[in-house]
């Protein structure tokens, strides 16, 4: 893998004993964990505006995840023991095979808990945790799940599977749901998270209110860098290791086996000034791409949250929204979570206006103010200017 970090031959041996010679370093994009996908896992996913796209980390960039420099430096020196050692959370564990090289690798955690939303996905980790077990009786046992926190949904809570160590008494365990309501608690308490999964933009601020609480000296493993998602207004404790500031800091993924680019933070609390600002909504970020069809010589967008592509022009794009009007033969643009301001259509005249929630005012013009953002007419260019009051140099 990247920077010659290599898995010992024991885990990779351990691993195939779980999940199969065959599934072990899978690369490419038909993996087991996609094409376990029922129809209607893909149709239920299609109406949360998510997407089911795959891909895991290779046990070699697992192994390099785990270094001291990046998520291994908030592991203790000795051996866990019971519940005394490291806890890692797993955010979206997929076939599982991530969080179980990690239990077995590093004898310092006491305890990894995966949750994954997928059942199909889930199932294919908790066959290769019961198949461990058999093949191992005499190192493993079965143990009940750990308890649903009070706080927590029970309904949300999905199957669960637990394997305990005998030796030491360290835990593996999976649960089948959605970490935003089952797991994300244990951020708190966490001292590693791994959180290689792509989410909608909207649960960003979801995401940042529970990561703001992590634990003092937790290390983040990211697929978004924080710089990009921190849509929140509490302060980031985190800032990123410095081994894994350079974009040459990637790892390897069985969608790109050379190394793909992740991030890697710590909670640091000791910060004068966050690194990462907190209440800075990326107001950029779009879920959408615009790529060109070689064939036809034209752009089309490619929508990465649900797989989805069209010709048209999104109205939707991140925390924006847009409207054509053919009155104005111009789009209008407003911010959806920060904006006080609703367009509503006027059967009577056949016209859009436009409704103030806080005030409770209407107005046929449209606003030039929307949360933090200010707009200007220019009759000399004949379009509105836009600037975010917070953060830019412009006065209104």
């Amino acid at each position: 893998g990247p920077a010659g970090l290599v898995t010992p031959p024991e885990i990779l041996a351990a691993l195939q004993l779980a999940f199969g010679g065959d599934l072990v370093g899978e690369t490419g994009y038909d993996l087991a964990a996609t094409r376990c996908c029922s129809a209607a896992e893909k149709a239920e996913a299609k109406a949360r505006g998510s997407s089911l796209l795959y891909g895991e980390l290779l046990p070699d960039g697992v192994t390099k995840a785990m270094s001291p420099e990046r998520l291994g430096g908030s592991l203790p020196s000795a051996p866990a023991s019971g519940s005394h050692g490291a806890v890692v959370l797993e955010l979206g564990h997929g076939s599982g095979k991530v969080a179980m090289q990690v239990w077995m690798q590093y004898p310092q955690v006491s305890h990894v808990y995966g949750v994954e939303l997928v059942p199909s996905r889930y199932a294919i980790s908790a066959a290769g945790l019961h198949k461990l077990l058999v093949q191992r009786p005499e190192a493993y046992r079965q143990l009940d799940p750990s308890p649903v926190p009070a706080t927590c949904d029970p309904d949300a809570a999905g199957e669960a599977v637990c394997l305990q160590e005998q030796s030491t008494g360290r835990r593996l365990e999976f649960r089948c749901a959605d970490f935003f309501a089952v797991g994300l608690d244990l951020a708190v308490r966490a001292d590693a998270i791994f959180f290689a999964v792509h989410i909608p933009c909207k649960l960003f601020p979801q995401l940042c209110q529970t990561l703001a609480k992590a634990k003092e000296g937790c290390r983040l493993f990211s697929y978004h860098s924080l710089d990009s998602i921190w849509w929140s207004d509490e302060p980031c404790p985190f800032r990123q290791c410095e081994e894994n500031v350079p974009e040459t800091d990637t790892f390897s993924t069985s969608w790109s086996p050379q190394g793909y680019r992740f991030y890697v933070y710590v909670c640091d609390r000791t910060q004068k000034v966050p690194a990462i600002q907190g209440g800075l909504r990326n107001e950029t970020f779009s879920e959408w791409q615009s790529l060109w069809d070689e064939a036809v010589q034209k752009w089309y967008f490619h929508n990465q949250e649900t797989e989805e592509s069209q010709w048209e022009m999104p109205t939707q794009a991140g925390c924006w929204r847009a409207q054509w009007s053919a009155e104005w033969n111009a789009h209008f643009y407003w911010h959806e979570t920060f904006s006080e301001w609703q367009s509503l259509w006027d059967e009577a005249v056949q016209k859009w206006y436009f409704h103030n929630q806080e005030t409770e005012e209407s107005q046929w013009e449209m606003p030039t103010q929307a949360g933090c953002w200010r707009a200007q007419w220019s009759a000399e260019w004949n379009a509105h200017f836009y600037w975010h009051e917070t953060f830019s140099e412009w006065q209104s």
